[in-house]
């Protein structure tokens, strides 16, 4: 058996071992950003399109009235890095502050760290920067051009990347989540990976920049360019920004890994992070397939569906989806209450697809790999029930009548937002065949893939006027029964879909 799959077989939740958590040692909760020491960082914060700063507490400067969309200079860097990953609020706590950051994540830990690798931008020297949120700035590690070229080996010379005037590179430090979630930690890593990028693809959209996401790289060699303890933290995304055109080729977004037949050594994660690593020389290119979606198409197609469509009113995302950002909480509490069927085809529409609604080309790895099946429970114009979402067709197809709330929030772990909800947006795969298909590394794809979906998701729940919520935790094997889903179909993500209760707090 492969290790993806025993990885996530030995990860599962299940309703009589859920209460023996020993508890939390708070004692040994990590830091959520890596704490710096530099005496001269280069400051984001001035070029920050608010009045007042909230770095500085200062009145708005002439940096940050300074147009630079589409631009390669300082601002649009500031106002990239911000809107994907900056502090977006502060609750005082102790011993220390509780920041809120622009992309969600699993009880506020925010595994994923940031650097910056610059070629040729505007205003700063080449190099590899590391990213303080707490100050909006970066942190000069290692300068030099042939950090670039250590780049481009390790992307297996992908044109895009080799273009770049600037690449952002997203890790995982295993610990900050695993301190709380044990050797489920890895999931929830790579989804809250996954919201980073989400956002990323939002705010180069807004800003014209070009982006083009890679999780095709040689571990060994990116690891040690960013110097990083490979027991520690991993690579897991390039992100190489540039300006506006057409993306440089030849350039891939996923390579397959190999399959490991034999069980190593080592914690779960570890296991895991390793066994899907790529290896020194480029692996052959697997092109894109359907064939998920072809089959579950076909396996309901008889039965017809409610027609969804691309509806021909858009949303403020479509304009502001920095503002959207800025302003995004993850819902804490629903009430019962019902959504329109127009909104749910709308925010369906947004997370799959974006480019039909203004958005652009978004960021995806292999996408065809997840399948999306929703539980209504309360929608205007359509009957409660559990349905597969055809992305060809674009509809949703009845394939259990009736949904029942309680089942639903029982498979949440009991939380009420699943039950309380209108929609719960359920994203699965066929594992078995995904790791077939991209070897260990499926794993990884799947998760980063269903993060920025998710992401899109909620922020156009939000600006429907709704409330979202991602939930990485719930009983895994209970999902196809109650749900009548396919038994192959593993649940990756949930997303839940509502009427906030009270303003969102998260």
């Amino acid at each position: 058996m492969s290790t993806a799959i025993t990885y996530h077989q030995a990860t599962k939740y299940h309703p009589e071992t859920i209460g023996q958590h020993a508890g939390l040692d708070w004692s040994s909760q990590p830091l959520p950003y890596k704490d710096y020491d530099c005496p001269e960082p280069v400051s984001l914060a001035p070029f920050l399109p608010f009045d007042p700063n909230p770095f500085t507490g200062a009145p708005a400067s002439n940096e940050a009235l300074v147009d630079d969309t589409g631009g390669i200079g300082l601002a649009s860097l500031s106002r990239l890095i911000f809107f994907a990953y900056g502090i977006t609020g502060v609750v005082p706590a102790q011993p220390r502050p509780l920041y809120l950051r622009a992309a969600p994540s699993a009880g506020g830990l925010y595994p994923a760290e940031l650097y910056v690798l610059i070629r040729s931008w505007n205003g700063i020297a080449s190099g590899l920067y590391g990213y303080d949120p707490r100050h909006h700035h970066l942190v000069p590690l290692w300068g030099g051009l042939e950090l670039l070229d250590a780049l481009d080996a390790a992307c297996y010379n992908n044109a895009a990347v080799h273009a770049a005037p600037a690449c952002l590179v997203l890790s995982g430090l295993f610990q900050r989540s695993s301190w709380r979630y044990g050797d489920r930690a890895y999931r929830r890593i790579l989804l809250d990976t996954g919201h980073v990028i989400g956002n990323v693809a939002l705010a180069a959209h807004a800003l014209a920049l070009r982006l083009h996401l890679t999780a095709a790289f040689c571990d060994e060699r990116l690891n040690a360019l960013l110097r990083l303890d490979s027991q520690v933290e991993g690579a897991l995304a390039v992100l190489a920004i540039n300006a506006g055109g057409s993306c440089e080729r030849p350039a891939w977004s996923c390579l397959p890994s190999s399959v490991n037949a034999t069980q190593s050594d080592g914690q779960l994660i570890e296991r895991l992070h390793g066994d899907s690593v790529l290896p020194l020389e480029r692996p052959a290119l697997i092109a894109r397939g359907e064939d998920q979606a072809d089959d579950l198409e076909i396996r309901y197609g008889k039965r017809g569906g409610v027609a969804l469509g691309i509806p021909s009113t858009r949303s403020p995302l479509s304009d502001q989806a920095l503002t959207a950002i800025l302003h995004r909480r993850s819902t804490r509490e629903f009430r019962r209450a019902s959504i329109a069927l127009e909104q749910l085809a709308r925010i369906l529409a947004y997370g799959y697809y974006p480019e039909r609604l203004g958005l652009g080309d978004q960021a995806s790895l292999d996408h065809s790999l997840i399948m999306t099946f929703v539980a209504i429970l309360a929608v205007d114009g359509i009957a409660t029930g559990v349905y597969y979402f055809a992305p060809h067709s674009q509809e949703l197809r009845l394939i259990k009548a009736e949904c029942a709330r309680d089942s639903v929030q029982f498979l949440c772990l009991g939380q009420e937002l699943g039950g309380n909800a209108a929609a719960v947006i359920f994203h699965t795969t066929d594992l078995a065949r995904a790791v077939k298909r991209q070897g260990e590394r499926a794993y990884r794809y799947l998760h980063l893939d269903a993060g920025i979906i998710g992401e899109r998701l909620d922020l156009a729940a939000l600006a429907e006027g709704l409330g979202a919520s991602g939930i990485g935790g719930f009983f895994d094997d209970h999902v196809t029964d109650l749900l009548g889903i396919p038994k192959e179909q593993a649940v990756v993500y949930i997303t839940t879909i509502g009427v906030p209760a009270a303003a969102a707090a998260s």
